[in-house]
């Protein structure tokens, strides 16, 4: 028993060493940064629609996107999106859907269930794209994801650089995904300077218009 307690005791150190507070400042990238987007569905769509927008093309391809098997409206949004703002590589983006970890009414009990189902799901959509940065602006189903980048973290394999960007609606506090995931992304973005003040790790540039 006592080379268990030796494992997790250093398992524990390893994922403390590798959270983003204690990872040096990367260099700039001279390759294009194959990117995965979660979306969201209603407003973090549109939200997220508004940053895509302001990506560079040569720099964030290939890209890939991940939405909720439920919210095909937001799968149709970002597929004109694409048609419109990336024509020139919009050949290579792909789009997968995950179950959503939990659907508008569903009950407590059942939310273990319905986490692993995504858990999975996200497990092969990793194995298929390994990205090198993830950016999601919430809502929950965004964690499974999150959580299964830090595998290769772990093991040395890969740092896939992980972007937060708060909703415009947390104007006084953050949302509890944002409060999740916040002391385990590398850039958490907020959209309202006050809210820098709370939590310092937070950077504001202004609101996605």
């Amino acid at each position: 028993m006592i080379w268990l307690h030796v494992v997790f005791i250093l398992s524990a150190l390893r994922l403390w060493m590798i959270r983003p507070d204690h990872q040096p400042t990367k260099k700039k990238r001279s390759t294009p940064c194959s990117t995965c987007i979660i979306l969201g569905s209603g407003g973090h769509t549109a939200e997220m629609e508004q940053l895509i927008q302001s990506l560079e093309e040569e720099k964030y391809q290939p890209r890939t996107y991940v939405y909720a098997a439920t919210d095909q409206l937001s799968k149709g949004r970002i597929q004109q999106l694409e048609q419109r703002c990336f024509p020139q590589s919009m050949a290579k983006t792909t789009y997968y859907d995950i179950p959503r970890v939990r659907e508008v009414g569903q009950s407590l009990q059942s939310v273990p269930r319905t986490f692993l189902l995504a858990l999975v799901a996200c497990f092969k959509v990793l194995l298929k794209c390994m990205p090198d940065t993830i950016i999601c602006n919430g809502p929950g189903s965004c964690i499974p994801l999150c959580m299964l980048s830090y595998i290769p973290r772990f093991l040395g394999i890969k740092h896939i650089t992980l972007v937060y960007v708060e909703s415009c609606a947390r104007v006084h506090s953050l949302s509890l995904t944002g409060r999740l995931l916040y002391g385990w992304v590398d850039l958490f973005f907020v959209q309202w300077p006050d809210l820098t003040k709370k939590y310092p790790k937070a950077q504001y540039h202004g609101i996605l218009a």
